[in-house]
């Protein structure tokens, strides 16, 4: 009987993994769709980790994606502000392999249990990316690309006042400004 049960632990496993895989997948290449902007994509690594969290049995609110998004730091700006820059050969490859990253890290980080400390998924991302970036023309080429992950015309705004959630309030008071002015 406990053989039994550890082969359906094993299969439900490989199951979360593979689905967890697909989803990191499809938002980064919804990322690579021509009509993904800064608040698109935004929107898209928050459903993307929604869904992961889902999947994990997790119920995150949206300050605290948005935290974790603040906590990645510098990935997490570079890719917005990559999306900034109106030239798509900078802009889709960033936006794709950084998506599959971030979404990559945020699948770890759920299944550790969302530990506080994101030092320990800096070569999980960093791995991520370089394994996006080669997976770009696969990408590319997936037909859910254009079927968004949620509502990508949504706003998400910070509503405590963890240091991660106001990193993230502040980019997105100045990616806000910066789009006003376009």
């Amino acid at each position: 009987m406990t053989e039994r049960l550890d082969e359906h632990k094993i299969k439900y496993a490989v199951d979360t993994d593979k689905e967890a895989e697909d989803i990191c997948r499809w938002a980064a290449a919804r990322a690579g769709a021509p009509v993904v902007g800064t608040m698109t994509l935004m929107a898209n690594e928050v459903y993307m980790i929604t869904r992961l969290a889902k999947l994990r049995g997790i119920k995150l609110s949206e300050s605290a994606v948005l935290g974790l998004l603040g906590s990645l730091g510098g990935a997490f700006v570079g890719q917005t502000l990559a999306t900034l820059i109106p030239f798509a050969p900078v802009q889709i490859p960033v936006g794709m392999s950084v998506t599959y990253a971030v979404g990559k890290v945020a699948n770890a980080w759920l299944e550790a249990g969302c530990p506080d400390d994101l030092s320990a998924f800096k070569s999980t991302y960093e791995e991520a990316r370089v394994e996006g970036i080669k997976m770009l023309g696969e990408l590319k080429n997936m037909a859910c690309k254009d079927k968004p992950l949620g509502d990508e015309s949504r706003r998400f705004e910070v509503d405590d006042d963890s240091p991660a959630n106001k990193k993230v309030d502040d980019l997105l008071r100045k990616v806000k400004g910066v789009l006003k002015k376009d």
